[in-house]
């Protein structure tokens, strides 16, 4: 096992002694309703790209294997974060947490999951997370073991398409069960607040929309208000997502899109949000020497979700998306790159589109502080396409992975 408290000033080094050939360079020029009984989905249930985000960073190549090769990390779940018995509180007891200081004592003081979905409604009228925040880095030396980490890289061509509901008697969402290859139970409650890579791409898969601590604007009104109400942990730009490739032309063609071009069936408009993340270090885009949010100010680096969120009439959440049209990408290089939530805790597809071609990290269709433009590259390698991936159950997963 690799040691997962390697320091990040190590591991720029090493990535940049391994990965600075390879790439293509351009030429110059609250009621809480009563608990309901689970219910297991399956198949069959039903902001644009922007160039002038990015701010106080630098950048630098990268090859094409920057994370299959070379990035195998151990990633370290919060062990307290599974199989919580169930508590339902018979009262807010969060209800005199309100300042900074307030939360943070909440935060430092034997900190874990939400136990119920009345918990987590309690928490989120007090501003405060109801999933892991272990793994969610506040300064910049946070060892770095927060990005997909490919603990299951063997199993990277399979999805899960099924997986846990409950619902309330209305039929609205109300908690889903992570899927989890060593039978392990984590939920995530519907209108709750969540920071965590897993806890983040679950949400958007599950329910189609961000999580309570996101605010749909990114403009410095919204940052300072979601930063008033929920602190560090505050995040920003739950936002529709052009998918435009015929206007980004660096950009890889996403599945069930029209992509900038022709409406048809099973197609739907994808979002984006942030995922609160600017330590980026193997010189892809853009680092940043800041966190994203320290609790006075936010600053946005290249990480974002992006995700499938309304259909073309504009209905919007998951239970307009049939499961098998859903999907849920990251892309730490600013949409140069993407790679998809497999619907498993720890699974995450293969990386495709600009620099896993083996191009240098683009910054826009016209270059600018950040690095190069699109234009100023003379024969660029066409994007990797999105790797189309095989459907299987849970429990074929678990098998599968008992045989590798």
């Amino acid at each position: 096992m690799k040691n997962k408290y390697l320091n990040t000033k190590f591991l720029v080094l090493s990535f940049l002694l391994v990965l600075l050939s390879g790439c293509r360079k351009p030429t110059p020029s609250t009621s809480i309703p009563s608990s309901s009984e689970e219910v297991s989905l399956n198949s069959s249930d039903s902001v644009t790209s922007n160039e002038e985000e990015l701010s106080e960073s630098t950048s630098e190549p990268v090859d094409e294997t920057y994370i299959d090769d070379y990035f195998d990390r151990e990633f370290y779940y919060d062990p307290k974060g599974y199989n919580i018995p169930l508590e339902i509180p018979e009262s807010n007891p969060y209800i005199n947490i309100d300042t900074p200081e307030e939360r943070n004592i909440f935060y430092n003081s034997n900190y874990n999951r939400a136990t119920s979905y009345e918990d987590a409604m309690f928490r989120t009228s007090a501003k405060l997370i109801s999933g892991d925040i272990k793994d969610t880095p506040l300064d910049v030396s946070y060892p770095l073991n927060h990005l997909p980490n490919r603990s299951y890289r063997a199993l990277n061509q399979y999805r899960i398409n099924e997986g846990v509901y409950e619902y309330h008697t209305n039929g609205d969402f109300k908690s889903y069960t992570i899927n989890n290859l060593e039978g392990k139970v984590k939920k995530i409650y519907f209108g709750a607040g969540y920071v965590a890579l897993e806890d983040v791409a679950a949400y958007l898969f599950a329910f189609g929309q961000g999580p309570a601590n996101y605010s749909s604007s990114k403009s410095g009104s919204a940052q300072s208000s979601i930063i008033d109400t929920w602190g560090e942990y505050g995040r920003v730009n739950d936002a529709y997502y052009s998918s435009d490739v015929t206007e980004y032309l660096y950009e890889p063609s996403l599945p069930h899109t029209d992509n900038g071009g022709e409406r048809g069936p099973d197609m739907y408009d994808y979002y984006e949000l942030d995922f609160g993340y600017t330590m980026t270090p193997w010189g892809y885009g853009v680092q940043s020497n800041v966190p994203y949010n320290d609790g006075n100010r936010i600053t946005r680096g290249t990480v974002r979700f992006v995700y499938s969120a309304r259909t073309y009439l504009e209905e919007r959440g998951a239970k307009y998306i049939p499961v098998e049209h859903r999907h849920v990408f990251l892309t730490f290089n600013h949409y140069n790159d993407f790679v998809e939530y497999l619907n498993y805790e720890g699974g995450w597809g293969k990386p495709f589109g600009w620099m896993s071609a083996g191009n240098e990290y683009v910054s826009g269709m016209r270059g600018s502080q950040y690095g190069p433009g699109y234009y100023d590259f003379v024969d660029p390698i066409p994007q990797t396409d999105y790797p189309e991936v095989n459907i299987k159950s849970l429990s074929e997963l678990q098998s599968i992975l008992s045989n590798i």
